[in-house]
């Protein structure tokens, strides 16, 4: 199992989580992760020599397999869980619905694999005086190098691209980004034989095959999506990182007399036990939603840590609403390519501009439903837009029940964003399936970063607020929504966090 006291605790693998704790671990600090779920069955994974794996949702047990766990106002003490091993957890509140995930590599398994900048330019100004754009720049490029984020050429292009299909329609336009976007994903040198390679770590993995569809947001088995526990946990690995998969964190308490400054409880899912782990420092990565419920829980229900009195406020759904179109397009396969397949808007000028991004449903194929359903759901799309809402929801612990406030009333970019699909649904003459109620797969903030009198929960290295040696490392320390996907800040930020870190010493 290891030892029971390191330097630095890291909690969650996903982004944030494990790219601190890779950088941590190749600069000789001695960090242990630990990740609630399993590690993933993939060829990268198998590759470096993970015995204890888990298959990605597929066939007849997709569902059992899918949720892990539900938190809802009227189920007993708020939540209940389904599945240990299971990739998703979902929240239900009155004013928004958020779904998350779980493993080792945390959401990088279920993402689109767009890596792209905020939509303000001035996003990271303002807050601390030193935190800014030209302070985070070079952590921006740290991850898009060690994750291989690219773009493809013009003769190994995925298809059904929105400049394909949109660029001379009459009622849709492409949407073009005012910034470059580069995509995590292994292009194929010739797209009708996508081939096994390796990284510079010697870890397998193949090129993508745009024919599967089976690389989106139930996971890429073949590791043709960059996730990070191939990417930044393996080669750490190497380096004396140790990653306790199937460990599930409790609270966190701090702790005088002279030891380790915190104490780590957690349970231990493979052994079924109840265990502790000391450390001088922690690092919270798992997640928005449960670093928020870690630290609220920790204070409120554990009472192992005092003070941050801003902890739980400003939190915010980057403006997401989603929607099923049933294009139902005789000749067209969506789930070919990759996931992303570009973003639209209304042509019309007249009418509030809003982007729509274009996304194909996950591995189609391995759904338990007769074949020509699966068919007719190839032949939609998920649609989804994005923006910056008013970050003024309020994350709560209540006894044993953990908690959203959020009124989207008061963000007028979820009423623009509904607007767009319904008018997108009429003019197309297929309808859009999709509620008013944001539906968020990018919860940020709660944990904001800023100066503490000015609303702020950490520093601009991350560090709490009057708690020396706890840190934030995930997208709860947003200071206002990204407004596009914050896959790309959130490993900027663990990039951030992680320097400042090794160069105090």
């Amino acid at each position: 199992m290891g030892s029971d006291s390191t330097d630095a605790v890291v909690i969650g693998s996903g982004f944030g989580g494990s790219v601190t704790a890779a950088r941590l671990a190749e600069s000789g600090v001695q960090v242990t992760v630990l990740e609630r779920g399993p590690w993933w069955d993939t060829v990268p994974v198998r590759s470096m020599g993970i015995k204890d794996r888990t298959p990605l949702p597929r066939g007849i047990s997709l569902f059992a397999r899918a949720m892990r766990s539900v938190y809802h106002p009227l189920l007993p003490w708020g939540r209940t869980r389904i599945n240990r091993k299971g990739l998703f957890e979902v929240y239900y509140s009155r004013g928004m619905e958020v779904v998350c995930s779980s493993g080792v590599g945390g959401g990088s398994h279920v993402y689109s694999a767009l890596h792209r900048r905020p939509a303000r330019p001035d996003y990271w100004d303002g807050h601390c005086p030193d935190l800014n754009e030209a302070s985070m720049a070079p952590h921006y490029a740290a991850f898009v190098a060690r994750v291989g984020s690219t773009r493809p050429g013009p003769d190994n292009a995925p298809p059904h691209s929105a400049m394909e299909i949109y660029s001379n329609h009459p009622e849709f336009t492409p949407v073009v980004p005012k910034d470059e976007v580069r995509v995590g994903f292994r292009f194929p040198e010739d797209p009708a034989n996508p081939k096994l390679t390796q990284t510079e770590a010697g870890i397998e993995r193949w090129e993508t095959d745009y024919s599967t569809g089976d690389h989106g947001f139930l996971g890429a088995p073949s590791g043709s999506k960059s996730t990070m526990d191939f990417v930044y946990l393996g080669p750490a690995i190497r380096k004396g990182l140790e990653v306790r998969a199937l460990c599930e964190a409790i609270s966190i308490s701090a702790q005088t007399g002279g030891g380790r400054r915190f104490r780590v409880d957690y349970f231990d899912h493979n052994q079924r036990v109840r265990a502790t782990i000391e450390a001088d420092n922690v690092f919270l990565g798992a997640g928005t939603m449960n670093t928020l419920r870690l630290l609220l829980e920790s204070r409120d229900r554990y009472h192992g840590l005092s003070g941050m009195p801003n902890l739980g406020k400003r939190f915010s759904g980057n403006g997401d609403i989603r929607g099923f179109w049933d294009l139902n397009d005789q000749d067209r396969d969506y789930s070919e390519g990759v996931p992303s397949k570009g973003a639209i808007k209304l042509r019309d000028e007249s009418l509030p501009q809003v982007g729509i991004g274009r996304n194909n449903l996950p591995s189609v194929n391995s759904y338990p439903f007769p074949k020509f359903i699966r068919e007719r759901l190839k032949r939609g799309m998920v649609v989804s837009g994005m923006g910056e809402d008013a970050m003024d929801g309020v994350a709560t612990s209540e006894g044993r029940r953990f908690r959203i406030h959020f009124d989207p009333s008061n963000s007028p970019i979820y009423r623009q964003i509904h607007d767009a699909l319904m008018e997108m649904g009429r003019r197309s003459g297929r309808r859009i399936y999709a509620g008013k109620t944001p539906a968020t797969v990018h919860p940020m903030g709660g944990a904001c970063v800023g100066e503490a009198d000015a609303g702020g929960v950490i520093a601009a290295n991350g560090e709490v607020h009057g708690v020396p040696g706890l840190y934030v490392v995930d997208a709860a320390a947003f200071p206002r929504p990204t407004a596009s996907p914050p896959t790309l800040s959130i490993g900027a930020w663990a990039e951030n966090v992680a320097a400042r870190f090794l160069a105090r010493g």
